[in-house]
C-alpha cells in the first residue's frame, strides 16, 4: 500500500523543525496539516502539531520519487528527458506539472499533451512546484 501524504504551503512563519523552506507535510484535515515529528532526540518526538495551510498549495504524494529519490507530489514541475533507441539522452525534453486526472497520476505541459507519470519514472527529475516555480512551465514562442 503506498503511503498517504501531503505537502502545503504554511500560511504563516512558524519555528516547527517538520516545516522546511516554508512547507510541511503529512495529513490534511479541516485546511490544516497534520504533522508528526519523527526526530527520536526531539523532546517533541511523536508530538502531531496542526499548521494553518494555503489551501491552494496542497498537494499528494503520488507515491512515486524520481531519479534522484526526491518524492513526487501533486503540483510539482517535472523534467522528462527521454532516450533513443539507440540509448542517446536529450533525445526528448519534457518539462509538465504532475497533476491527477480520470484516476491516474499524469505530467501535462500546460496543453493537450499528457503521459502517464509512472511510464517516465526512471528518467523523471523534480526541479520545482507551479506555487513557487511557475515560469517553469512558460512556453517561449
Amino acid at each position: 500500500m503506498r503511503e498517504i501524504e501531503f505537502r502545503a504551503k504554511v500560511k504563516r512563519s512558524l519555528q516547527l523543525e517538520q516545516i522546511k523552506n516554508g512547507w510541511i507535510h503529512g495529513g490534511i484535515f479541516e485546511n490544516k496539516i497534520i504533522s508528526r515529528n519523527t526526530n527520536e532526540g526531539s523532546i517533541c518526538a511523536g508530538f502531531c502539531s496542526k499548521v494553518e495551510i494555503m489551501p491552494e498549495t496542497v498537494g499528494q504524494f503520488t507515491g512515486l520519487t524520481d531519479k534522484n529519490g526526491k518524492k513526487i507530489f501533486e503540483g510539482d514541475i517535472v523534467e522528462i528527458i527521454e532516450i533513443d533507441a539507440f540509448g542517446n539522452l536529450d533525445w526528448n525534453r519534457l518539462k509538465g506539472k504532475v497533476m491527477f486526472s480520470e484516476g491516474a497520476w499524469l505530467v501535462t505541459d500546460n496543453r493537450s499533451f499528457a503521459i502517464p507519470l509512472w511510464s517516465e519514472i526512471n528518467e523523471i527529475k523534480v526541479i520545482g512546484n507551479i506555487h513557487e516555480n511557475p515560469e517553469l512551465l512558460e512556453v517561449s514562442e
